[in-house]
């Protein structure tokens, strides 16, 4: 039976994708001990297992969303939903970790071309006004109910099949997507598409994964090796590159990054999900590890801080706009700074009651995930707005990238009270943009310290 070109259609699809997308980053966590124990692993196993899939989501965000705009949405969404579909079958059974690895990096690519093609394709399916609102509000929504449920969904499917059903409950659902979307969505294109930058791609590829390669790597092969600083040397002359170089219409905009609110918003989404979202892996093995909790109870337990994640930015989005835009930046590391350091006095009791705390604080900073979006396209002009909010999402996905492979560090030598104090440095360091700005004195013209200030309706609420 055929089905119609009906928007809702698009939505649906378009929902679930984004459900699976979020899934496989945070519903992992709580398998990777059964993964790590099952595969034989290291450390450095588990860490590829988040951060090759994240490294590969960051850095293909935008190309996905010009690729989308010049050969079609709907083309472009089918393509990375097969990819992300197939890539996960293989990952359910990939035989070593090193294999595993390299499967996620292609179910992360599927996943950028996903997420890059969802909101245009809800954009193309809905006029402007209520109707495309409420359809980006339900996309939104399931990434969310992904973030509520991922760590309880990861702990029962661990605790009752093993690790792989993570990853095999994306096939039935995207298949049953797929079916959907074939005859369901329609094709749209941009008709000035943005040009596609093989070379920025590149060059924010090797910036982003030379470092995460090193940080990983560099415990077994000894940081004074080729296989380490080789990699390094690539990523400095990647964003050596990025930071220079100079095209009509660039894909990577650095210069919005002059704004000083953009960027102070950028370094807090980057530190926010580096230091919190990232250091739940790391939880995940001490609960399984030196609790000796179970994978669906550790599931449990990680609600306190995935609930509260998901309902803060719900609660706060009616009454944001009446709060200074550089405040509400700096509030959500903040919140993860103090998250760490409650953790850090209460985890030697080994007991999840002492624990409860410092994770619901922690979920609170989804305050976090709300103003960064909403400050990235206040902040930008309206032609770039595209841009401008894709650099933040890049921005988050490398925030978790790099928190996995430098937080591994600390952990690895000094265990997890270790890694939780570097955790509060970082998140401590990406609030200080944000507060400065905060602190500076306003001027007649209503301005900053020499910057515009947003008034409250700029805010998009």
């Amino acid at each position: 039976m055929r089905v119609a070109h009906r928007p809702g259609w698009t939505t649906a699809v378009a929902s679930a994708a984004g459900y699976l997308l979020v899934l496989d980053l945070v519903g992992v966590n709580v398998a990777l001990p059964d993964l790590r124990r099952r595969l034989d692993a290291g450390l450095s196993g588990v860490q590829w297992a988040i951060d090759a899939y994240a490294v590969a989501l960051a850095v293909l965000l935008l190309p996905a969303g010009a690729l989308a705009d010049r050969f079609g949405r709907r083309r472009t969404f089918l393509a990375g939903l097969a990819a992300f579909t197939a890539a996960s079958l293989a990952c359910a059974l990939a035989p070593t970790a090193g294999a595993l690895a390299a499967l996620r990096a292609v179910q992360g690519c599927g996943a950028a071309v996903l997420y890059g093609t969802a909101s245009p394709l809800l954009a193309a399916a809905y006029p402007a006004g209520r109707a495309r609102n409420r359809a980006l509000g339900v996309f939104a929504a399931a990434s969310g109910a992904a973030i509520a449920t991922g760590p309880l969904a990861g702990g029962v499917l661990t605790g009752l099949f093993g690790w792989r059903a993570i990853f095999l409950l994306n096939v039935p659902v995207g298949l049953a997507a797929l079916a959907v979307a074939l005859p369901a969505v329609r094709e749209s294109r941009d008709p000035r598409p943005r040009p596609f930058d093989a070379v920025a791609a590149a060059c924010l590829t090797t910036a982003l994964g030379g470092p995460m390669w090193a940080l990983i790597e560099g415990p077994r092969l000894g940081w004074d090796a080729p296989g380490v600083l080789l990699p390094l040397g690539a990523a400095a002359a990647g964003a050596a590159v990025l930071a220079v170089r100079r095209v009509p219409e660039p894909m990577i905009d650095l210069s919005l990054l002059r704004d000083r609110l953009y960027a102070a918003n950028a370094a807090a989404a980057f530190a926010y999900h580096a230091a919190g979202a990232a250091a739940l892996g790391y939880f995940s093995l001490y609960a399984q590890g030196e609790m000796s909790t179970s994978p669906a109870r550790a599931g449990t337990w990680f609600l306190t801080y995935s609930l509260p994640a998901l309902a803060t930015p719900l609660l706060l989005a009616r009454v944001s706009h009446r709060f200074p835009p550089a405040v509400l930046v700096a509030l959500g590391p903040l919140l993860i700074a103090v998250s760490s350091l409650l953790l850090l006095a209460a985890y030697p009791a080994r007991s999840w009651p002492a624990l409860v705390p410092g994770f619901v604080v922690g979920g609170l900073g989804g305050i976090g995930n709300l103003v960064s979006s909403q400050v990235a396209l206040a902040a930008a002009p309206p032609g770039r707005a595209g841009v401008a909010g894709g650099i933040t999402s890049t921005a988050k996905q490398a925030g978790i990238a790099a928190g996995v492979a430098v937080l591994g560090v600390p952990y690895r030598l000094g265990g997890l009270g270790a890694m939780l104090v570097t955790a509060a440095c970082i998140a401590v360091l990406g609030a200080l943009p944000a507060l400065l700005l905060a602190l500076r004195p306003r001027t007649r013209g209503g301005e900053v310290g020499g910057e515009r200030a947003e008034r409250p309706g700029d805010l998009v609420a």
